[in-house]
């Protein structure tokens, strides 16, 4: 699983209290803290929209100061995008594409010039996906578009688009569904999500995260844009790593367990 932590995000507010104040420390301590809880990449969102720019360049200076992972950079701001994209010292990734004309004008020329990688999100003119048919439907075009560009398919994750189920309990299993398919037909490609979607609005968040990354896991999902410092949603992705043939002779979740990461939470009383 090519986990990529989601922390570094200024729409929360303590990370957009860090990036006003300059405050790298604390930037570089949620970098630092992810990356040890095993993200393979950061995913690094400037999001506070009057300065975008500056602020992903800056966090991107000062992420790289503490950790050579790869950095996969957020942003609707193609403008911060290309200021940004040079400053990254490994392969960088950008999330995302969609499949309107703008957005594809906007985003496609860096794809190719700095050869990211490239989350492609299932999104049209006509808005988000409603079915898994329509899922499909989408990451087909896009897959097409992006790999007549010459784009290699193992460059592109598609984000099949994970909505809350508080507000539409069919949206899971449409996910899961067109994960499936889109594997079926696109061998080679990646699928990612932000997984937290799934549980938005909900109590005890964790347990429906980590229910749908192993169901997700099934359909063959093998990217995600998560939070690595969840110690149950990580144990679910080792358990789920080995039960999945993933995790050869259980290696990884020997380890984990050598460590303390797989340690049960507390059980709940039962009246």
């Amino acid at each position: 699983m090519f986990l990529i932590g989601e922390q570094i995000n200024c729409t929360r507010k303590p990370i957009a209290r860090a990036a006003k104040k300059q405050d790298s420390e604390r930037i570089q301590r949620s970098a630092t803290r992810q990356t040890e809880a095993g993200a393979a990449c950061l995913d690094v969102n400037g999001g506070v929209a009057e300065f975008e720019e500056v602020y992903l360049s800056w966090l991107v200076d000062v992420i790289q100061d503490v950790t050579d992972v790869p950095l996969c950079l957020d942003s609707p701001d193609p403008k911060a995008l290309a200021t940004a994209l040079p400053r990254c010292q490994k392969r960088p990734m950008i999330n995302s594409i969609t499949n309107e004309k703008d957005r594809v004008d906007a985003i496609l020329p860096l794809v190719i010039e700095y050869q990211t990688g490239i989350v492609a999100l299932c999104m049209d003119e006509n808005g988000y996906p409603t079915s898994a048919d329509d899922r499909v439907e989408m990451a087909s075009s896009l897959i097409d578009t992006l790999t007549s560009a010459d784009v290699p398919l193992d460059r592109i994750y598609i984000d099949p688009a994970v909505f809350p189920i508080s507000t539409d309990v069919t949206t899971g299993q449409a996910v899961l569904q067109s994960i499936s398919e889109i594997l079926h037909r696109y061998p080679g490609v990646h699928v990612t999500c932000g997984l937290s979607n799934v549980s938005f609005g909900l109590p005890v968040r964790s347990l429906l995260n980590s229910t749908f990354l192993a169901l997700a896991m099934c359909k063959g999902l093998d990217a995600v844009i998560a939070d690595p410092c969840n110690a149950q949603l990580m144990a679910v992705l080792k358990a789920s790593e080995a039960l999945l043939g993933y995790d050869e002779y259980c290696m990884s979740y020997l380890d984990a367990h050598r460590s303390g990461q797989l340690e049960p939470e507390k059980p709940v009383a039962v009246a």
